[in-house]
């Protein structure tokens, strides 16, 4: 493991600094609505001279020498895009939980993308599969004891097939189908706001993977499914998709190939309508999106009555910009033709906040009710314009709460508090500090947990 980081340690040395330069007046055969940009934050290559990166809304060239980005540019041009991560963590629970302890726990992604329009002139057609190899430890389940995982990365060490779909796009990408291995968590229950955080809470909800079978399809596990998004007009949405019931226990279903599709295993479906605001071209207004969703797990649950079978619930989700920071070049400027004035994109530094609720009422349920909140700045320190720092708290309620050895009650939630800042080093790696403070782990008298960590992403 060690000689592996030191290599893509160098790896990253030797291509990072091709991949910091100005913007270039390269702006040949691009997309900006593609789905990768919207997808994929940390860039998208295009063209025969490097990439394109999105940034404060604008769209800048950044230029890859020859012996870096020949061939994969050259993939690019037709249709073919690749990326690998490697994301590095150690974590330490100095106080409380199980037992003091540490442990490193390691992520490397892999994803390829396939436009079959650009490589087969299939209009509307695309390709896409993820891969994991999963490393190291969970430090919830070794020492702090909690359910709101404390790595959103952690899992059973393995190689592991995440996602491997097809997507088919009609009445000017207004209407998509996509069908093959997915996770559930990739497009529903997103909040940009809170891509920052650690906590695996704050990504998927308790109230979901808690209450279906070994956590649904969300990371690290998928399953096979079918999803359906309209987009009717520009600021309304709806996603839709039906999945395999049960995608198993990670140590079961070792590397993602384990489908069945029976109707014995249940499905598992879950629905969204998302409300996006002041995100139009020029608007100057905060932007903002409200999403509420709902889903139910029919694999037939032994805790349940007879008038309750299935596993359901509800959740609501919210990003709201609160302040943006001006730009200093906020005059318009004119078209290319120097006749009609057009407003600048407004930047997307300031502050942010979110919130995420779910509810799952059924008496069955584990945990029935969670909420959490939290606030981002992005470009807080001058000079530093893509570093975020956060704060954020969640709530858990338990449904059924056992009593502890000695015949009391223990306390019916576990709570959990994070505090993190995003520290871009280059455009290639970055660094962030994580603070974690976990009250009630479990839901149990056992003492609260604070746990101290660190992440660091490699792109190459």
């Amino acid at each position: 493991m060690k000689k592996l980081l030191l290599a893509l340690l160098v790896a990253g040395l030797v291509t990072g600094p091709s991949m910091i330069a100005l913007a270039q007046d390269d702006r040949r055969d691009h997309d900006w609505n593609d789905e990768y940009w919207r997808h994929e934050h940390y860039g998208y290559w295009h063209g025969e001279r490097g990439y394109w990166q999105y940034r404060d809304h604008k769209h800048e060239f950044i230029r890859v020498s020859p012996e870096v980005g020949g061939f994969r540019t050259r993939l690019a041009d037709k249709g073919i895009t690749f990326n690998t991560q490697y994301t590095a963590e150690t974590w330490g629970n100095p106080v409380g939980g199980i037992s003091s302890g540490a442990v490193y726990t390691g992520q490397m992604s892999f994803q390829g993308n396939i436009d079959l329009q650009k490589l087969l002139g299939w209009r509307g057609a695309s390709f896409s599969t993820r891969w994991y190899w999963l490393s190291g430890q969970d430090i919830s389940a070794k020492y702090v004891g909690n359910i709101f995982t404390v790595s959103n990365i952690a899992g059973s060490p393995t190689v592991r097939m995440n996602e491997l779909w097809f997507q088919q796009k009609f009445l000017g990408d207004r209407i998509s189908i996509r069908a093959g291995q997915m996770g559930a968590d990739s497009e529903f229950y997103v909040s940009t706001q809170s891509i920052i955080f650690l906590n695996g809470a704050l990504s998927w909800s308790p109230t979901l993977f808690t209450n279906t079978p070994n956590g649904g399809p969300a990371y690290p596990m998928s399953a096979p499914g079918i999803r359906l998004a309209v987009t009717p007009v520009d600021w309304l949405s709806y996603n839709g998709a039906v999945f395999q019931g049960n995608p198993f226990a990670q140590d079961v279903n070792h590397h993602g190939f384990r489908w069945d599709l029976s109707a014995s295993n249940g499905y598992f479906s879950i629905h969204e309508l998302a409300f996006q605001l002041n995100q139009e071209p020029g608007s100057r207004g905060l932007p903002a999106t409200f999403k509420i969703g709902g889903w139910f797990d029919t694999v037939p649950d032994p805790n349940a009555n007879n008038t309750q079978p299935w596993s359901y619930g509800f959740y609501f989700v919210a990003d709201q910009m609160l302040y943006r920071v001006p730009r200093s070049d906020s005059l318009p400027v004119t078209d290319n033709k120097g006749q009609r004035p057009t407003p600048v994109s407004p930047t997307d530094k300031g502050l942010g906040a979110f919130t995420h609720i779910g509810l799952s009422p059924q008496n069955s349920s584990f945990i029935n009710f969670y909420i959490d909140g939290g606030l981002t700045y992005k470009g807080l320190i001058p000079s530093r314009d893509n570093d975020v720092l956060g704060v954020a708290v969640g709530y858990g309620h338990l449904k059924n709460n056992p009593q502890d050895n000695k015949g009391g009650s223990n306390p019916n939630y576990e709570m959990g508090l994070e505090a993190a800042y995003q520290i871009e080093l280059a455009t290639w790696l970055s660094l962030q500090p994580d603070l974690q403070y976990v009250i009630h782990p479990s839901g149990t008298n056992n003492a609260n947990a604070l746990v101290v960590g660190a992440r660091t992403i490699l792109s190459f």
